[in-house]
């Protein structure tokens, strides 16, 4: 411990590898306790809005509850009309206040701040009644989130509950579970940069090391004094790097509570790790950069005679990735069956085997590109370079892990982002984008019609089938064509009753999909059809009167707007049917541009952060490989090789590897990108799998990530002079 002591104090190169060390798990430890947070966040979003989950409920309870979403200028609102079904105390969740009667509201802060600064009939209809209270925090996904909750005399189309109680929520059910597994992955992907940053700060000034310990092997030391003095000089900055990165988590993570997600920023307390977990991590970090430094001193411990050799990989380290890329599959088809909270753990254990896999077999490439360029190149720098790399595969493909995993990373990522954009839920084309329409109508729409001069559209929705059990068929709306194509795409009216459809019907049997009293009617035997464009949800339309006896009946209500009057027309429909479902073009673009944002963001956030870690990662082991061969360079220069020669064969080292460990690293990026986004399609049950040539922009980045990386290594270089060959 002494000897461990003194070097530190009295060597230079030591004392900068040491802050190096310390830097890099500063770095480490605070990105892993971020990541480890993020999960926590999303839970406390859930725990929050626990209160909210009353589909999963009772089916029978004192309330009834319909669950809908509303928009206003761009922003998305949360509504939940409520009625009682009988009396008695109601249970409701912490940050409610009370249950509001009928004629009652709770608005969260920030709608009832927009609810008084906009005029009454754009939004403070949409709540009727006298605001009895706001909504807590605690009952809040974000700060500015819009949440309604106004209560009714009845709600036609809700959910019975048995009150608003909180709990304990689960975000995974988020958007089918697709968000739950993207967090996993991102946890994975951007864990493996970590740990190599930290195996590369470790290793720094490794072959000094190594050389002053065989020394003091041959001048007696025992193995465990050895290793007693590695473990010492490492932990020096280790435990101060841990320690650093665990104070800057915390600033870091009211940083991250800025960043908005499903629409909105976080509270200041959701990012944070437990305290178990901090401790756990600031522990487990520097007792593995000891752990991976001792482990490299196998040979000066065994062989310390052998000290000076290069190190030889072998061909089977390519197998690895093969294997990884098996177990990879395995998983994606285990999920694909299974269910519950170990749904995605192969799948995200064979992620990052594939990941390990690609930084263990980088030197087996490094020494095929080595030996390439020895055996046909003639420059100097570049023979240099391949000397090197085919010299020493390991130690001249260390600075280039971090990088390759960050291409790896992004060519996932882009794999991934166009197909995860087609399953997002935009706005279909089964309405007009003017057009707002109402779903699960049980009300008598007379007081619409005197709440706005807009023209109303009544229809019927249903399916025309054989009859026969299990046999649903087409989904179809029953209304006047003329009336229906002012909301609906695709029609086209002529004079006359008739069926518009793409296809002729397989029966003859119409049912209303009412909830409750659903009404039949059959098709008589000879109908005109006529074609039928629509491109979304809807397979025909029938007029009224060919199905005899659904005159007059309503489940569906249309409006077709105008700019001036749609936030008008939105309001009388929600003030005047309470509680039923609206599709409009507006509120469903918004919730997939929310969505598709915040895959965007995270996906930017996630690959600058790889990028930077394998940036750094590269930066620090080519100036370490610098210092480690400082005797080597400087008899070059002292036999008359030039800086610049130098200098561009140490760019070439880091270059070159990896050139050619990116492009397998693309394409592992991209094989592993449809196979999460096979099983995204999965969970979802639609959109297409795309690829774009965006996939190698990865590869083009982190070529150049790794020449600024290699620019890092010059100032080291040309403080480099002969009177440091003679000093060794």
């Amino acid at each position: 411990m002494r000897i461990a002591l003194a070097v530190l104090r009295r060597d230079r190169r030591s004392q900068v590898a040491t802050v190096l060390v310390a830097l890099g798990v500063m770095i480490a430890v605070s990105l892993v306790l971020w990541l480890l947070a993020a999960p926590n966040g999303l839970q406390a979003r859930a725990d929050r809005t626990a209160w909210r989950d009353v589909l999963g409920q009772s089916q029978k309870g004192p309330i009834s509850v319909a669950v809908n979403k509303d928009s206003f200028d761009g922003k998305l609102i949360e509504r939940f009309d409520v009625a009682r079904n009988q009396q008695g105390d109601v249970p409701v969740a912490k940050g409610i206040g009370k249950f509001p009667e009928a004629g009652q509201v709770l608005l969260s802060p920030a709608l009832a701040e927009l609810v008084r600064g906009t005029p009454a009939e754009k939004l403070g209809n949409r709540f009727p009644g006298t605001q009895v209270g706001v909504l807590g925090p605690e009952a809040l996904k974000y700060p500015d989130e819009l949440v309604a909750i106004i209560g009714h005399d009845k709600v036609e189309s809700g959910y019975q509950a048995a009150g608003l109680e909180g709990g304990s929520g689960s975000y995974r059910d988020d958007y089918h579970g697709m968000l739950y597994l993207l967090t996993r992955v991102g946890l994975v992907v951007l864990v493996v940069p970590c740990l190599v940053l930290v195996a590369s700060a470790a290793r720094l000034t490794a072959a000094k090391r190594e050389r002053r310990l065989a020394a003091l092997r041959l001048a007696g030391a025992s193995p465990r004094q050895v290793v007693i003095m590695t473990a010492v000089e490492t932990a020096v900055g280790a435990v101060v790097g841990s320690v650093l990165g665990v104070v800057l988590a915390q600033p870091f993570s009211h940083i991250t509570a800025k960043i908005p997600w499903e629409g909105g920023t976080w509270y200041p307390g959701d990012f944070g790790a437990s305290p178990a977990v901090v401790v756990a991590v600031a522990v487990l970090a520097p007792v593995l950069v000891i752990a991976a430094a001792i482990m490299g001193l196998r040979r000066v411990v065994n062989r310390p005679l052998a000290a000076e050799e290069k190190r030889r990989v072998r061909s089977w380290r390519l197998l690895m990735i093969a294997g990884a890329m098996g177990v990879f599959f395995l998983g994606i088809m285990y999920a694909q069956e299974a269910s519950g909270d170990g749904q995605f753990t192969v799948v995200l254990l064979g992620l990052g085997a594939v990941a390990f896999a690609l930084v263990l077999a980088g030197p087996v490439l490094t020494a095929w590109v080595g030996r390439f360029f020895v055996g046909r190149w003639s420059r100097p720098s570049t023979l240099l370079a391949g000397r090197r790399l085919s010299g020493d595969p390991v130690a001249a493909f260390r600075g280039s892990a971090g990088v390759v995993i960050a291409v790896f990373t992004g060519s996932m990522a882009l794999t991934m982002l166009p197909g995860l954009e087609s399953q997002v839920p935009y706005r279909d084309e089964t309405w007009k984008t003017d057009a707002i329409v109402a779903e699960d109508v049980g009300h008598d729409v007379t007081s619409l019609r005197l709440a706005t001069s807009a023209p109303i559209v009544t229809m019927l929705d249903g399916t025309v089938s054989t009859g026969k059990e299990n046999d649903y068929g087409p989904y179809v709306i029953v209304g006047k064509c003329a009336d229906v194509s002012q909301v609906l795409n695709g029609l086209t009216c002529q004079e006359g009753p008739a069926v518009y459809t793409s296809g002729k019907f397989n029966g003859d049997q119409f049912k209303s999909n009412a909830r409750d009293n659903a009404v039949t009617a059959k098709l008589p035997a000879q109908y005109e059809t006529r074609p039928f464009a629509g491109y979304g949800r809807i397979s025909g339309v029938i007029d009224p009167e060919l199905l005899p006896g659904v005159e007059g009946k309503v489940s569906m209500v249309g409006v077709p707007t105008t700019a001036e009057n749609r936030d008008a027309v939105h309001t009388a429909l929600i003030g005047t049917l309470p509680g039923v479902r609206l599709v409009d073009g507006e509120l469903r673009g918004l919730y997939g541009d929310t969505l598709m944002d915040d895959l965007q963001r995270a996906t930017i956030i996630g690959l600058s952060i790889a990028a930077v870690l394998g940036g750094i990662g590269a930066a620090v082991s080519a100036a370490g490989s610098v210092i480690d061969r400082r005797r080597t360079f400087g008899a070059l220069i002292a036999a008359g090789t030039p800086i610049r020669v130098l200098g561009h064969a140490l760019r070439r080292e880091v270059m070159l590897p990896v050139f050619a460990v990116t492009i397998a690293a693309c394409g592992a990026g991209i094989v592993v990108g449809l196979g999460l986004l096979t099983l995204a399609r999965g969970l979802v049950g639609h959109g297409e799998m795309p690829l774009t040539p965006w996939v190698l922009a990865p590869v083009a980045v982190g070529m150049v990530v790794a020449l600024v990386a290699a620019l890092a290594c010059g100032p080291v270089l040309r403080g480099i002079s002969p009177r440091d060959y003679a000093a060794e």
